[in-house]
C-alpha cells in the first residue's frame, strides 16, 4: 500500500489497476500495445476498443463537471487515474480535445458550441490547434490568417490563411484557429476541417513522433456560432501546459520511477555493465521519488487549505529534467540505437532500433514524448522557464 493514500484512495487505485489490466494490458502483447500507443494505423481497432471501455465505465472525462459527463472525483483520484494511464502507456485519455478544448468550451462556449461536447467526451471527434504561421521558427504573433465577417458586420463568414506545425492536423475533425478579424483584432474560431477550402499537407514529425501538418484555408466556412468568446491571452495561458488545469503535470513520477527500474533490470542482464550506470540509475530512482513528493505536495494543496505555493510549472520542469536524465542513461547504456526513431528532418535512412531490448520493456519512445512535453507549448513558442519566472514575479502573460 502506498502510504500517501488513504484506505479509500488505495481501494480506488486498486480498482484502476484492475480496469487497466483487464481492458488494456490483457488485450495485446507488449509490442502491439506499444504500436497502438504510438498511433500506428493498423492498431486503430485496439485503441478504439480501449476508448469504448473507458467511455462505458464513465471515466473518459472525469475532470469535467458532472453535468457534462465528469466524475466529480477528488484531485487524488484524478491523479491516480491519469498517472496509471501514463505508467501503463494506455492510449491517452488526456487528448487535446478532452484536456483543452472541452474545458474551454464548457467555460466560454455558447449553447451551439457545447453541443460539440458529447462527441469529444466519447473520443469520436479529434481537434487540433491552428496557431503558428508560416515563416516563423517559433510563433512571433505576426498573424496573416484573416477572418472575413458577414456583410452586415455580424459574425464570421469564412477564414483565409495557413497554419503550420499543426500537431495531429492531418486527421483532426476540428481546429481551434487564431485569426485576425475587423480592425486587426485577434479572434478564436472553431473551424470544421472536413470541408472544401481546406488543404492539408503532412510535415516532418516532431522528435516525439507526433505528426505535424500544414493546413491551408481558402474561404473555409466558419459556423455562425463558431467564434469562441475567449481572448488570445487567456487561450495561450490555458494551452501552455503550465497551468493548474493541465492535469498531466502530476502524472510523471510513478511512470518515471518504473521506467528507471526497468532500465536497471535490463542493465543487470548485460555483460560487463558499468557500475557507474547502475549508481546513476539508483540516483535517478531517488530523484523520481522526490518528483512524486512534489506531486503529492500539489495534491495536498488542492485538497486542503494550504499556504503551499509550489507552482505547477516547477513540477513540469522537474519532470522534463528527469526524463532527460533517463534518456541520457538509456543512450549511455545502449547507444544511439536505444532511440526508437530519428527526427524526420535527419538524413539517416536506417532508423533506430535496439535488437537486444525486448520491445515494450524499456520504452525510449515514452521517454522522448514525456521529456519534450508539452508540445503545445513548443508550438506556441513558450519556454517553461519564462513561464516560471513570470509566475514568480507576478507578471502578466503576453498578449497576442
Amino acid at each position: 500500500m502506498q502510504s500517501q493514500f488513504s484506505d479509500t484512495e488505495q481501494a480506488f487505485a486498486d480498482q484502476v489497476e484492475l480496469f487497466i489490466t483487464e481492458h488494456w494490458l490483457n488485450q495485446a502483447e507488449p509490442r502491439r500495445r506499444l504500436r497502438a500507443w504510438l498511433n500506428d494505423a493498423d492498431t486503430a481497432p485496439l485503441r478504439q476498443q480501449w476508448y469504448r471501455r473507458v467511455v462505458e465505465a464513465g471515466w473518459a472525462v472525469p475532470h469535467w463537471p458532472p453535468e457534462f459527463g465528469g466524475c466529480d472525483w477528488s484531485a487524488v483520484q484524478l491523479h491516480i487515474w491519469f498517472s496509471a494511464c501514463v505508467r501503463h502507456q494506455t492510449p491517452t485519455v488526456l487528448t487535446f480535445a478532452t484536456a483543452h478544448v472541452g474545458p474551454l468550451i464548457i467555460e466560454y462556449g455558447n449553447k451551439e458550441q457545447k453541443a460539440l461536447l458529447p462527441k469529444i467526451a466519447a473520443f469520436e471527434e479529434s481537434w487540433c490547434l491552428g496557431w503558428a504561421e508560416r515563416g516563423a521558427v517559433v510563433d512571433d504573433y505576426a498573424l496573416s490568417t484573416r477572418a472575413v465577417q458577414e456583410a452586415e458586420g455580424k459574425g464570421i463568414k469564412y477564414v483565409n490563411g495557413a497554419k503550420t506545425r499543426v500537431l495531429d492536423g492531418m486527421h483532426a475533425d476540428w481546429m481551434i484557429c487564431v485569426a485576425l478579424a475587423a480592425q486587426d483584432q485577434p479572434c478564436v474560431l472553431l473551424v470544421p476541417l472536413q470541408q472544401k477550402g481546406i488543404n492539408r499537407t503532412p510535415k516532418a514529425a516532431l522528435s516525439t513522433g507526433q505528426p505535424m501538418a500544414e493546413i491551408e484555408m481558402h474561404k473555409a466556412t466558419v459556423p455562425t456560432w463558431g467564434t469562441l468568446a475567449v481572448t488570445t491571452q487567456t487561450l495561450r495561458a490555458r494551452l501552455s501546459g503550465f497551468v493548474e488545469t493541465d492535469l498531466s503535470s502530476l502524472a510523471d513520477g510513478a511512470a518515471l520511477a518504473e521506467q528507471t527500474q526497468k532500465l536497471k533490470q535490463q542493465l543487470l542482464c548485460e555483460n560487463n555493465v558499468e557500475e557507474g550506470l547502475l549508481r546513476d540509475c539508483d540516483a535517478l530512482a531517488i530523484e523520481a521519488l522526490g518528483l512524486e513528493g512534489m506531486e503529492q505536495r500539489l495534491l495536498h494543496s488542492a485538497t486542503a487549505e494550504s499556504a503551499d505555493t509550489l507552482p505547477f510549472t516547477a513540477v513540469r520542469l522537474r519532470a522534463q529534467t528527469l526524463w532527460s536524465k533517463l534518456s541520457e542513461l538509456q543512450i549511455a547504456a545502449f547507444g544511439y540505437y536505444a532511440l526508437p526513431f530519428v527526427d524526420g528532418l535527419l538524413s539517416d535512412n536506417e532508423g533506430a532500433v535496439d535488437p537486444r531490448r525486448p520491445s515494450g520493456e524499456i520504452d525510449m519512445t515514452m521517454v522522448m514524448r514525456r521529456m519534450l512535453s508539452p508540445t503545445i507549448a513548443t508550438e506556441l513558442g513558450l519556454d517553461p522557464r519564462d513561464t516560471l519566472a513570470q509566475q514568480a514575479l507576478g507578471l502578466p502573460e503576453q498578449e497576442l
